[in-house]
């Protein structure tokens, strides 16, 4: 199966879209200590439906939480904790890959040379894997699209591609 290494902007991201579930039982997925305070902590629980449904994907084990542990990252800028802890585990855990929606996260990917995900990807990807269906992959970038800090163009691009998978007119991304 499949690693994973989310950071908690692509955890929110699938879990507004109605994606998580699906991701979880298709691959192992792995979250720094730091996503659960930042995403599904008990007060974030109360107050926000998506933060729940992480709070009991962390809690059934479908998400595992890991610590890091202790670790630098050499970066030419800083990034947020989150995002620091989820970069280090993608270093431990070699074979995995990193997902992630922050800016700054994917240029210190790019940087340290981690392969990286976005969720507007994972979603292709999923269709592509043939374990979501068409329409609730449409839905989902519709959503990520109101919800996302995308661009309309990356927007339209997903969809292009999204259409493209559904053709069969191409298999990579």
């Amino acid at each position: 199966m499949k690693r994973i290494i989310a950071d908690s902007s692509s955890i929110i991201l699938l879990a507004k879209c109605s994606l998580l579930e699906d991701v979880c039982k298709h691959f192992e997925v792995l979250a720094p200590t730091a996503a659960l305070e930042e995403s599904a902590s008990k007060k974030l629980a109360k107050k926000y439906p998506d933060a729940a449904l992480i709070s009991k994907m962390i809690n059934t084990g479908a998400i595992e939480i890991t610590s890091p542990g202790e670790g630098r990252l050499h970066l030419p800028f800083s990034v947020h904790r989150g995002e620091k802890e989820a970069l280090l585990l993608s270093l431990k855990f070699k074979k995995a890959l990193f997902a992630t929606d922050d800016g700054k996260a994917i240029k210190a990917a790019r940087f340290l040379n981690i392969p990286f995900i976005i969720s507007l990807k994972m979603v292709i990807e999923l269709v592509r894997l043939k374990l979501i269906s068409f329409p609730k992959a449409r839905k989902s970038i519709e959503k990520l699209g109101k919800i996302g800090r995308y661009s309309p163009e990356i927007i339209a691009e997903a969809l292009i591609s999204l259409m493209e998978v559904k053709d069969g007119q191409t298999d990579h991304y």
